[in-house]
Parts: structure tokens; C-alpha cells; sequence
């Protein structure tokens, strides 16, 4: 492969973190790539790029145990190939286990009925940003070895051979099904959503929401921002508001209290996980069975 298209959907940042190390490995072996974000508006311009590349590797925030709607609707805009080589690598706060190991099906089965041939498969682990954080040396563990995995992701894609990851069991598939029904979740989210006093129509919620979802509505001399029914419940403008003015209004609970950046957890020390004491600190913190995915990620399980 000597061109490969990377198309990535994030709303928080963590899905453009593993992508851009994603293009700095493939540059790094003297491979040409970009890499470019799906959104409501871009969708039709990488659909018409995809067919001048020679792979494509798909990354998307795992969304109710699947791919986010808009991932799905711009793979049924592709044209077909012939065997065209892809990689499909989802991204979750939780690492793979039982209940998200279906998460990449439809979309692999939607790239196989355009002619692509997925060889490789992963599951990239970052920190969550729903509902409770990782601890803070947890985040920082997962962003250091980053690099690392992605690197092992692409010898396998480049070989055109397959990345180990858990099987898929019929509960998932289940799982996957059900958790179909959060678009709607989704659409209430957004449209509850609360402007605070503090916004000053600086306009990066309408710049940087995936969905097209946020528009500006003039009030005299003020602009202020209203919110349509195509949420993602991507929470990115809740996170990265400037001002700290968008709160919301339903599913509180989704939104981690003490809010979310990644590039203040990128911008702290960097750790070393192969020190001993920092793998039994990190031990300490995954003490609970609901870090299981990540503790296997990080390859702290036998």
C-alpha cells in the first residue's frame, strides 16, 4: 500500500489522538496517509477522496456499543472496490470486554459489502469520558502506551494479517442491537441541552460539533447558540466549551461532574509504564472488576 486514507469520527478528542498516531506511524515507514475527521459536513468529500486511496483505516468512539450513526450512514456512501485492504479500530474508555466486543460487526460487514477487505481489527482504550473517570494515572497510562499499540495494529494491517482481540459472543451482539435505541437518547440530550450566562458567542460549539447540530440565533447584538434534534451525545460540546456555559439539560448522569479534556491529561508528565512502581500503583487503581478491558490492555492481567 503505498496511499492509505484514515477517517476518523471523535467528539471529545481521544478517536483523533490514536488516529494522529495512527498517520505518524504509517509517515514514519515512508507510507503517504492523511487523516481527516467525519462530520456532518466532510462526510460527502471523504466518500468521493476514499476511492484515491490504496487502504483505508476506519477509527470511530465506541457509542452505545457500537459505531456512532454517522459512521454507518457515510460507510453506505462509499463506492465499491475490489478487495481494497482496511483496518477498522474502535475506541472506548472501558477497553474490550464482554458487551462491546460486538461493536465493530456492522461496521466491518458495511466496508465487506463495498468490496474492502478488513484484515485487521483492534480496540483502542482512552480515558472515559461517560458518567465516572479513570483514575488520573490511569489516563495517563493509557495515552503513554498509545503509541505503542497502534504501532503493533499496522505490522499486522501492513501484513495483512489479524490483530488478537476477544471473540464476539451472541450476548454482544445482543448488547449491540439494544444499544441501537441511545440515538434516541441522543436527540433528548441535545435538544435539552442548557445555555448558561456565561456563553459568549465565541462559536466553537457550532465549529466543532460533528453533527451540525448547533447553529447560532441571533438575539440583537448577541449570538447564542440553539441546539437541533441530530445530537450524537458525543458530550464534546459540554467538555470543550471555552466558557463553561453548555450544561445539560436530561441524562445528567452521562457527564463526568468534574468535566473532561484530553489534552490536559496529554499535557501532564509523561509516565513510564514499564516502571515497577508505577505498575503497581496502576494495579492499585484497577483493583475493580469493571477495569478488566483495561487492565488487560494494559497488560496487567496474566
Amino acid at each position: 500500500m503505498n496511499r492509505i486514507l484514515i477517517v476518523y469520527y471523535t467528539g471529545t478528542g481521544s478517536t483523533g489522538i490514536v488516529a494522529e498516531h495512527t498517520l505518524n506511524n504509517l509517515m514514519e515507514r515512508g507510507i503517504e496517509a492523511e487523516a481527516f475527521r467525519l462530520t456532518h459536513s466532510s462526510k460527502d468529500k471523504l466518500s468521493e477522496l476514499a476511492h484515491n486511496y490504496d487502504g483505508l483505516i476506519l477509527l470511530y468512539a465506541v457509542h452505545a456499543f457500537n459505531a456512532p450513526e454517522p459512521v454507518y450512514e457515510w460507510l453506505d456512501r462509499l463506492e465499491s472496490v475490489s478487495a481494497k485492504p482496511a483496518m477498522v479500530i474502535s475506541v472506548s474508555g472501558g477497553g474490550e470486554m464482554i458487551s462491546n466486543t460486538a461493536c465493530r460487526v456492522t461496521a466491518i460487514k458495511k466496508l465487506a459489502s463495498k468490496g474492502y477487505k478488513v484484515t485487521t481489527e483492534a480496540m483502542a482504550a482512552m480515558p472515559n469520558n461517560w458518567m465516572s473517570p479513570n483514575p488520573d494515572i490511569v489516563s495517563r497510562a493509557l495515552l503513554a502506551i498509545a503509541p505503542q499499540k497502534v504501532a503493533s495494529w499496522i505490522d499486522a494491517f501492513l501484513a495483512g494479517q489479524p490483530n488478537e482481540v476477544l471473540p464476539v459472543k451472541t450476548i454482544d451482539r445482543v448488547i449491540t442491537k439494544v444499544g441501537t435505541l441511545e440515538k434516541h437518547g441522543g436527540h433528548l440530550f441535545g435538544k435539552n441541552i442548557v445555555v448558561g450566562s456565561t456563553c459568549n458567542g465565541c462559536g466553537w460549539c457550532v465549529k466543532n460539533c460533528p453533527a451540525g447540530n448547533i447553529a447560532f440565533q441571533e438575539l440583537s447584538e448577541e449570538q447564542m447558540p440553539i441546539f437541533g434534534k441530530l445530537c450524537h451525545f458525543c458530550l464534546g460540546c459540554v467538555y470543550g466549551c471555552p466558557q463553561k456555559a453548555i450544561t445539560p439539560g436530561k441524562l445528567k448522569f452521562a457527564v463526568i461532574k468534574s468535566g473532561y479534556s484530553i489534552k490536559d491529561i496529554k499535557n501532564k508528565e509523561a509516565l513510564d509504564i514499564n516502571d515497577p512502581a508505577t505498575l503497581n500503583q496502576l494495579n492499585e487503581a484497577l483493583g475493580s472488576s469493571g477495569w478488566l478491558g483495561v487492565k488487560r490492555y494494559l497488560g496487567l492481567t496474566n
